[in-house]
């Protein structure tokens, strides 16, 4: 009797992790940013790649983020190019049905940054540093596992390359559920 309890629960238990969405998503846009002691904005894009885990298919997702960010701004004859690999936690409260979701989302990871001058005298640099901020989106459904996206993302990058810290993206993306 104890061994058929004993299955039985195993059984209950191991039916809640296959209960477990899945997705990944893959996307780009435009990204925006005030580089040093300029105060002309950087301009630019960027890609990522999202995996996310959604347990019993519910309002809450938990995410891990990769992508690369590239802006660069010209003021007088001086050229600087920034880029930045930000790594991070994304976790993701959505609303909406089958069709139509809207959703908020986290950000909180780590970056690292290369920082490129070029004019009279060309200077190179590389850092790393905090990444942390919000966003927020729609996912539209084509089917009942593939998806586009849309979404503002806004991120403060601790490194002093950044004049105020605030990198900006507009973006959107295509993402399939498993």
């Amino acid at each position: 009797m104890k061994k058929h309890i004993l299955i039985i629960l195993l059984i209950m238990f191991s039916l809640k992790a296959f209960s477990q969405e899945n997705a990944i998503t893959v996307g780009g846009g435009y990204s925006f940013a005030t580089i040093e002691d300029s105060d002309t904005k950087g301009t630019g894009w960027r890609i990522n790649g999202l995996y996310e885990m959604n347990p019993m298919g519910g309002k809450i997702a938990h995410g891990f983020s990769l992508g690369y960010i590239n802006i660069s701004a010209t003021e007088g004859n001086v050229t600087s190019t920034v880029g930045s690999i930000p790594v991070y936690y994304a976790p993701k409260v959505m609303f909406g049905n089958e069709k139509f979701k809207a959703f908020v989302k986290g950000a909180l990871g780590m970056q690292f940054s290369s920082l490129k001058r070029e004019g009279l005298v060309s200077l190179e640099d590389n850092d790393f540093g905090f990444y942390g901020g919000g966003g927020a989106g729609i996912m539209i459904f084509l089917k009942e596992n593939i998806f586009i996206n849309g979404e503002y993302e806004i991120a403060w990058l601790s490194n002093s390359y950044y004049k105020d810290g605030w990198m900006n993206t507009v973006g959107g993306g295509i993402g399939f559920k498993f």
